[in-house]
């Protein structure tokens, strides 16, 4: 057997050996101390890289290292390939200025970048200031400017793809969440190893998203980088069990792992690989059939409603979401309830029925389901006929937010109170600007149009009443009732807030809840 170290492919093909490798011009012209990888990881991760064919000969890779453990890992591998896969890198660190150390982890990354010989670029924005100003989170602030420097950055250089660190355990988490939240197959399908096109932003092209570590384990990530004596970076948001999956991550999965399953995250994972499989295939299915039945323009789309009618439920309701995207070009709102009124459409006798979806309508005329965009500019008044089912909508929204609600004609905006603004004030419980309170961490809720059961308690009254009862005698006119938003809780439908007029008694606000304000701007 030969003494020198080298690396073997799982058939045993010379990569490369370490010894050559250590000699050669490109890594003695960096000027820092060389590691000896471990050849175990780094094949494993050039396995996942060719399974999947995430890269091409002369590709340009931008990676994304943010410093923590899994980019730098991801980095040092990528690099140590480098030959192997006949590609160039990029390193990029964007910088969100959440911490007072946040200077830092851009150094390190900069310094890294240069031991190894790496074009390095930057970006920076200040996301708590964004995310005030946008009313979305913060984690989602974060992950939108982030993806769009990435973009940006790839298409400055001309990169093919972008590189990011997800592990198993990334994959193991994000199935958890979905599961708890609910999901369909598409989002039981998790993180997939390669996106072709990925949208990073609405403005921006298209490119390859890779994730080279996506069949490694975290732990495996430690211990290579310790073996290596590799440093890098820990964030501390990263141990902040506010967030919710770092709760998955810190306490429900080592329980569940303890109690049930030790190998918890290989079974998720392996899960996770299915759903992509059977996805990949129905989304296939639906887009084929999708084309052979759909007469499309570019603001409208038909359907025959007996071919519908002779499929399975599962393609008739991809088919029915195919359609809404290509008139929107999202899914983002388009709710089960949505769906099911859709498919209500269908059904013997409904021919001259119309509903109003999120930005779309939908009509039924005889054999025909006709969706189509919704003007841009919607009439002072509508003849809505809400009382027989008709012209419903329904946003889901998490709290902080800002959703534009066209039906409504009007923008909502909300946010949690921080604890230096929980005060004894007396909390404002009418009129377009409203805080209710919520006895639970409920992070969801629904503006929608009213419905013919509804009830409503305003707070100080001694019971509830049908809303129709209670806005006839508040005055509004018997046409614009149906009109007035409602703001409901996600999980129940219970009213907190009949927008405009009062808070529900069910949403006063008390020293033990939390505080939620809501804002309504007529457009």
């Amino acid at each position: 057997m030969r003494s020198e170290r080298a690396l073997f492919d799982s058939s045993g093909t010379l990569l490369y050996s370490v010894d050559s490798y250590l000699s050669s011009n490109n890594i003695a012209s960096v000027g820092f101390q060389i590691v000896l990888f471990s050849s175990m990881l780094t094949t494993k991760i050039l396995q996942t890289v060719k399974c999947f064919q995430m890269v091409n000969d002369n590709d340009r890779i931008l990676i994304g290292l943010s410093g923590g453990p899994d980019s730098v890992a991801l980095t040092y591998i990528l690099h140590s390939l480098r030959h192997t896969l006949g590609i160039e890198l990029i390193t990029a660190h964007f910088n969100h200025q959440l911490r007072g150390n946040a200077g830092e982890d851009e150094n390190f990354c900069r310094k890294l970048s240069r031991e190894l010989g790496l074009t390095f670029v930057i970006g920076t924005d200040d996301i708590s200031l964004r995310a005030r100003q946008t009313k979305e989170s913060l984690e989602e602030t974060a992950r939108k400017a982030r993806y769009l420097f990435l973009s940006e950055q790839a298409a400055r250089y001309s990169c093919t793809a972008v590189a990011v660190g997800h592990s198993k355990d990334d994959q193991a988490e994000t199935l958890m969440m979905r599961l708890i939240r609910g999901s369909g197959m598409r989002g039981l399908a998790s993180i997939y190893p390669i996106v072709a096109n990925c949208d990073f932003s609405e403005t921006s092209s298209k490119l390859r998203l890779i994730r080279p570590l996506l069949e490694v384990k975290r732990r495996e990530i430690k211990v290579f980088l310790s073996e290596n004596q590799i440093a890098y970076r820990e964030d501390p948001s990263n141990s902040d069990k506010r967030f919710t999956r770092n709760r998955l991550r810190h306490d429900i999965i080592p329980a569940i792992v303890a109690g049930f399953n030790p190998r918890l995250t290989e079974t998720l994972s392996a899960s996770a690989e299915i759903f992509r499989a059977e996805e990949d295939y129905m989304n296939m299915m639906s887009h084929k059939w999708f084309n052979q039945i759909a007469e499309r323009s570019n603001d409208k789309i038909k359907i025959s409603v007996s071919l519908l009618n002779n499929e399975h439920l599962a393609l008739v309701r991809r088919v029915v979401r195919l359609a809404f995207y290509y008139l929107r070009g999202t899914t983002r709102n388009l709710s089960k309830r949505n769906v099911d009124s859709l498919l209500s459409m269908l059904k013997p006798g409904k021919s001259g029925r119309e509903i109003h979806l999120p930005g779309v309508i939908a009509k039924r005329s005889f054999d025909q389901l006709i969706l189509s965009k919704m003007s841009a500019v919607i009439p002072a008044k509508r003849n809505l006929n809400v009382k027989k089912g008709y012209n419903t909508y329904e946003y889901l929204f998490t709290i902080p937010s800002r959703i534009s609600v066209r039906e409504g004609r009007g923008l909502l905006t909300s946010r949690l109170a921080t604890p230096a603004q929980m005060g004894k004030v007396l909390e404002p419980a009418a009129g377009n600007s409203v805080v209710v309170g919520l006895t639970s961490e409920v992070l969801e809720l629904k503006i929608r149009s009213w419905r013919p059961l509804d009830r409503f308690q305003p707070i100080g009254a001694p019971g509830s009443k049908r809303l129709t009862r209670y806005l006839m005698e508040q005055q509004v006119d018997k046409n614009d009732r149906c009109d007035i938003p409602l703001v409901v809780r996600a999980d129940s439908n219970e009213i907190l807030w009949v927008v405009g007029y009062a808070v529900s008694e069910a949403a006063r606000v008390s020293d033990s809840c939390h505080r939620v304000y809501l804002d309504w701007v007529s457009e």
